[in-house]
């Protein structure tokens, strides 16, 4: 089996997005092999707010937003029917595509966003293609939020890293990567993808390879 490892960002689990997920695991249903690594999402950062406030941590509230990825993991992998353990390591996970052709997992380790266990996984099964599923449809060169914002169809490795590390962008914002995810990316020459969920048609040409919607990182 080839083709892209597939990150699902956590943001598709929300109650208003419900009808994307819904259609993403009907879709993927269909696809003959996947492997699939899913974000924790609202669930995660609710439940990471509440511990915050109680004086957890950062590496316990990492741990916690590992268990709701690996939830979130095992109900969409039973949503496609799948009976295997949700791995709990990239090891693991590359047992599971020799003997079944497909995957479902979660996060494995505190500091590893779901974002970096893709590529982490895409290294391993030596997969060329990350594409992102996330909330936003391309990157923009500014919060798109404001005014003046430009959609940036391709970009390089590390043009994208100095973007977040730039002073004038807060951390995260409307980034839908990380630096270690691209530092990964960058040594294995993996191109990521990254595409809107609410777009479903369109997500799944980039899955595809065919012309897609959205941004190329490479």
């Amino acid at each position: 089996m080839s083709g892209p490892v597939i990150s699902l960002g956590g943001s598709i689990f929300s109650k208003s997005d419900e009808k994307y997920l819904m259609e993403f695991i009907g879709k993927i249903r269909k696809v003959e092999g996947y492997a699939l690594v899913v974000g924790g999402g609202p669930m995660a950062r609710d439940e990471i707010l509440r511990l915050r406030k109680l004086g957890a941590k950062e590496y316990y509230l990492d741990v916690m937003g590992i268990q709701a990825t690996r939830l979130n993991a095992t109900m969409v992998s039973l949503a496609l029917g799948n009976l295997m353990e949700i791995p709990r390591s990239i090891d693991e996970a590359v047992r599971q595509m020799k003997l079944y052709e497909k995957v479902v997992m979660g996060g494995t380790e505190p500091g590893h966003t779901t974002d970096a266990v893709s590529l982490l996984l895409a290294e391993a099964l030596d997969r060329d293609t990350v594409v992102n599923v996330t909330n936003v449809d391309h990157l923009y060169d500014r919060d798109p939020k404001l005014k003046g914002a430009n959609k940036i169809e391709s970009i390089s490795y590390s043009s994208a890293i100095a973007m977040i590390t730039s002073e004038k962008r807060a951390a995260g914002a409307n980034f839908p990567l990380d630096i270690l995810s691209l530092n990964i990316a960058r040594r294995s020459n993996i191109k990521i993808k990254i595409v809107s969920f609410r777009n479903p048609s369109n997500v799944f040409r980039a899955i595809g390879g065919k012309e897609f919607e959205g941004t190329t990182v490479s």
